[in-house]
């Protein structure tokens, strides 16, 4: 059959409605490339004929897939409508709550953002043991680079006598078949492909910085030595001469494009579904392409990345549909619909829920948990305003610690009684993650499905400041290392997990009972997220985990695994209350909604920056007491608070020894103010109970628009009353300015174990040289906190220590 017979009779089918003229135009080229691929073993007219049947067996599969994904879609969309329509409070919340935890506590049913955190968990404790050996050791600073090389040449085939780096390759292809049938099966365009080994991530800047030609020159020879296929989709056959350099062209024109790629089909549909243009042939050829123009020796995070982004699409898909973008937009015109039917005047607009709840923050938090938010739209202007965030991570949070052990141990234990589990078993199980001889217990978290960003390399530090530090460049590292070094990191992972076991293993010891026999508080809960009894004992004949004498829930034993699940999706949801994060709804609020390496995403993005853990403190304990509050949640709310005060208090006693005060005399109503404020997320502005300034010498106003203005107040504040003064021929301290300056600053110098030596060795002798007032200076310091908070220094500034901390300052005098 000729071109243009087969052409007429698929212009006949289009005119029968049979096909639309883009599936016509694909058949025939379909049918062309085939055509010349058979015609080297076959006659002519029967490489036409073998063409035409296999592309109309490939139309049919193809309809059939398409059709299978519609029907989950419509299936997923009915689904989704018939739950916001159900939540008792209404369209807006029951739309929110599809998305992020439900901070009315009434949803009884899935969000995308505890099913991501569930679904990675199972993908990663497939390959646990390979996580945990090549995961970055001493704080980040150290990677087995070289493992992990051995790693990729596993996956592409090559023996390389490294039995862990083996083992890590096969699990890693055992996990990587999990999600791509995981995808597939919640409605995902995904066709796999028997020649996907691992991701490939061309890095823009790195072809900037070492120029284009050289990147494209570096393809070219590459595919001459047969090491590169690139490949052309119009024939389905590697590109030579004119074509190979059109194609690579268009590549290049692409990665350096500083846009976003444009959205799919409703979202990521059919993302993971392109085809790979460039095919290294093998490891070696792969490796030296990814050192120069790649992820280079972060090859362990490219994988984990990879594994997130599949969690991702697949707890959207799961949850929203295939068309997940669709099924959003769906659901947020009927939130303006029924916010239309309401009073929306000037009050109600006002009102501060509707910052974190209403119909336009349901399509800020999709954007959050989509990734579209994280595409910077410029790399110049992410990587300015990023790396000015993380330089203030890095000088401001070196002490974050302190803050953090009482406020989380009083939260994490009241979270835990609330649901059954005493207080000591908790602790006592947080020792245990954070000792390290007890490698083994946290691997066997990993293993249950509990994810730790101890092994998440791409999810530096930990998730409480995963809005603060930005990338892998010099400034990123440099505030990972500082979140690590001073053991916050190991301290919130340890926290989670030892709070996810220890409501797993509440679960196992009550899987003897029927739902009515379960102890209450665990009863209650059960009941809070939807489960019957009849889904209490499909749960409880899963035969549970053991692990070193104690039984454990295991999701992955239950027969129906959504159960299994939802159950570990409502623990997830009830750590929330035990060890603060900020989810996808508060990190809407404190990007603004606005993409990043855009001017007014990286302006919203600074102002907020270290508020995060206020307003999900609002978003978590302060909305479980308020909404529909009653007597009794009232008393409990004031019952944590008060012993968040106290934990505020120890906080900052702490903090006033490792900067080398005294404690602050506890009989002051000051003290107890900023101990109410520091122990309720707000420690910063408890400074303003008793001084008109802040820590850095800078008033309310610009501490409120955050600590990146604040740096810009500062340098100016340094350099223009200075320069006028020396035009002016005035005396100046421009010295006594610096050294402020950089003890404010100095990435690193507050860790809160070494603080007080940097202080008293470095920052004091950097302002002896450059201030010649400098001890009026140290005496001016000794007076403000003698002034402010009747408190005098046990290591006075310049000085060595003559004495230890007087403990007894703290008492009545």
């Amino acid at each position: 059959m000729k071109d243009l017979d087969i052409k007429k009779c698929l212009d006949g089918r289009v005119e029968a409605g049979l096909l639309s003229r883009k599936a016509a135009e694909q058949a025939l080229k379909t049918i062309r490339d085939l055509e010349q691929q058979y015609a080297e073993t076959m006659s002519q007219d029967a490489a036409t004929s073998a063409a035409i049947a296999e592309t109309a067996r490939i139309m049919k599969a193809e309809a059939m897939r398409q059709k299978t994904i519609t029907a989950k879609q419509v299936l997923a969309s009915a689904r989704i409508m018939d739950q916001i329509m159900s939540h008792p409070d209404g369209v807006v919340a029951g739309a929110m709550a599809v998305l992020v935890r439900d901070m009315r506590g009434k949803a009884t049913f899935s969000n995308v953002e505890a099913r991501q955190e569930v679904v990675l968990g199972q993908i990663m404790r497939r390959m646990a043991d390979g996580l945990n050996s090549y995961r970055g050791k001493a704080a980040g600073l150290t990677q087995n680079t070289a493992g992990m090389r051995n790693v990729i040449r596993e996956m592409h085939g090559t023996a390389t006598n490294d039995a862990e780096a083996a083992s890590f390759a096969k699990s890693w292809r055992e996990a990587s078949e999990y999600a791509a049938d995981r995808y597939i099966e919640a409605g995902g365009d995904l066709v796999k492909r028997d020649d996907w080994r691992h991701p490939q991530v061309t890095d823009a800047r790195r072809v900037r910085q070492l120029g284009r030609e050289a990147w494209t020159e570096h393809l070219i020879q590459a595919a001459e030595r047969g090491d590169l296929q690139v490949i052309d989709f119009d024939t389905g056959a590697p590109a030579t001469g004119l074509k190979l350099a059109t194609i690579i062209k268009t590549a290049g024109d692409n990665i350096l494009s500083e846009m976003p790629p444009p959205p799919g089909k409703g979202g990521s549909y059919g993302r993971h579904n392109e085809r790979r243009v460039f095919q290294w042939q093998n490891a070696d050829a792969f490796l030296a392409y990814n050192d120069q123009f790649g992820v280079g020796n972060d090859l362990f995070g490219l994988l984990v990345g990879h594994m997130q982004g599949m969690a991702r699409d697949i707890a959207l898909t799961e949850v929203l549909g295939p068309k997940h973008g669709a099924t959003v937009r769906a659901i947020q015109e009927a939130a303006y619909k029924a916010e239309g039917a309401r009073d929306m005047g000037v009050l109600a607009r006002l009102n501060p829920v509707r910052a974190v709840e209403s119909a336009a923050a349901i399509g800020r938090t999709y954007d959050v948990l989509s990734g579209r938010l994280g595409a910077a739209q410029s790399e110049l202007t992410a990587a300015i305003f990023g790396g000015v965030r993380n330089w203030m991570t890095a000088s401001k949070l070196g002490s974050a610690l302190v803050s953090a052990v009482p406020a989380d141990s009083v939260m994490a234990t009241w979270a835990a009684k609330a649901n059954g589990v005493p207080a000591v078993k908790l602790l006592g199980s947080v020792l245990a993650q954070l000792n390290p001889a007890s490698e083994a217990d946290r691997v066997f978290a990993l293993r249950m499905g509990i994810v730790s960003s101890a092994v998440m390399d791409s999810a530096i530090g930990s998730k409480r400041f995963a809005d603060e530090i930005v990338g892998q460049g010099i400034t990123g590292r440099m505030a990972s290392f500082v979140v690590r070094a001073q053991g916050l990191s190991a301290w919130t992972n340890g926290m989670k997990n030892a709070f996810m076991l220890e409501m797993m293993g509440h679960v196992a010891d009550n899987a003897g009972k029927p739902l009515g026999e379960v102890d209450a508080p665990l009863r209650k809960m059960l009941e809070r997220y939807g489960f019957s009894a009849a889904d209490w004992d499909v749960i409880r004949a899963a035969p549970p985990v053991e692990h070193e004498g104690a039984r454990f829930f295991d999701p992955a034993n239950v027969s129906d695994r959504q159960l299994g699940e939802r159950l570990m999706e409502a623990i997830i949801e009830e750590r929330a209350f035990g060890v603060l994060e900020p989810d996808a709804r508060v990190r809407q609020l404190t990007t603004g909604g606005l993409q990043r390496g855009t001017f007014m995403g990286e302006m919203a993005r600074s102002a907020m920056l270290f508020k995060s853990f206020s307003i999900t403190m609002a978003t978590t304990h302060l909305a479980r007491a308020f909404i529909d509050a009653n007597g009794s949640k009232v008393a409990q709310l004031a019952a944590l608070s008060a012993m968040l005060t106290l934990a505020g208090a120890v906080s900052i006693q702490a903090r006033q020894i490792i900067t080398g005060k005294d404690p602050r005399q506890m009989d002051d109503p000051k003290f107890w103010g900023a101990a109410w404020m520091q122990g309720g997320g707000a420690g910063i502005f408890g400074d303003f109970f008793a001084a008109g300034l802040d820590r850095g010498q800078q008033g309310l106003p610009m501490t409120l628009a955050g600590p990146v203005f604040g740096l810009a107040d500062q340098a100016a504040r340094l350099a223009i009353p200075d320069y006028r003064k020396v035009l002016e021929g005035e005396p100046t301290k421009f010295g006594a300015e610096v050294a402020r300056f950089v003890r404010y600053n100095l990435p690193g110098a507050n860790l809160w174990y070494s603080r007080l030596v940097t202080d008293r060795a470095v920052m004091d002798t950097i302002q002896s040289l450059a201030d010649p007032e400098y001890r009026q200076s140290f005496r001016r310091m000794e007076e403000r906190a003698r002034k402010d908070y009747g408190q005098r220094f046990w290591w006075r500034p310049g000085h060595i220590p003559d004495r230890a901390p007087d403990l007894g300052g703290a008492l009545p005098r």
